[in-house]
């Protein structure tokens, strides 16, 4: 149950981009069309997933009996660049050039987004006493947050129509206005996902 509520508390209640807005670059840099959000996404949500599955034994295992424990945000940061970084290597077996530095620039902004979404995790576990089912949850928790944050932003910034929106307001702002009311969405909801199953 611990796990449950952490996951749905970290996605949900205290969402990474949208509660605590880390990560905000990542929505509006990728989130143009809702297919490369999707990718994007689920990449982000699996670096984030197992830095906090591998950082936190690394935290529990190595820097908290040697007393330093204020490095578990390295720990987490580390992983999941090197997730990312992984990921991209076996993304660009048998393409071209050209193809290959896409995507290596690609994976290098997701790393940067990656090791963003990570430091709270680590900074979260340096300072709560939590178990491996609570790491475990809010770092699978903190991606899918992230995951739902830039798909929906990317499938409200599609649907958008720009010519029914004041020139004024064209472009950034009324990306700066969408996410402004996407953040009050999620605060509304805060408290009630973590509460289904305490």
């Amino acid at each position: 149950m611990e796990f449950l509520s952490a996951l749905f508390t970290a996605a949900f209640d205290s969402n990474v981009v949208f509660a605590q807005m880390v990560g905000m670059v990542a929505v509006f840099l990728l989130a143009f069309k809702p297919q490369d959000a999707v990718r994007f996404g689920l990449a982000l949500w699996a670096a984030t997933s197992i830095s906090g599955l591998v950082g936190w034994p690394i935290f529990a295992l190595f820097f908290e009996p040697w007393g330093i424990g204020y490095m578990a945000p390295i720990a987490y940061v580390l992983v999941s660049s090197i997730v990312v970084f992984l990921y991209g290597a076996v993304a660009c077996t048998g393409k071209s050039e050209a193809a290959r530095a896409r995507i290596m620039t690609q994976c290098t902004l997701l790393a940067v987004n990656a090791c963003v979404l990570a430091a709270p995790l680590g900074n979260a576990a340096a300072g709560e006493a939590t178990t491996l089912a609570v790491a475990t949850g809010s770092s699978i928790g903190a991606g899918l947050g992230a995951f739902i944050a830039v798909v929906l932003f990317a499938t409200i910034r599609q649907r958008i129509d720009e010519r029914l929106v004041p020139g004024a307001l064209r472009g950034l702002p009324i990306s700066l206005v969408t996410a402004s009311l996407m953040c009050m969405a999620f605060s509304c909801v805060a408290g009630i996902a973590g509460g289904l199953f305490a």
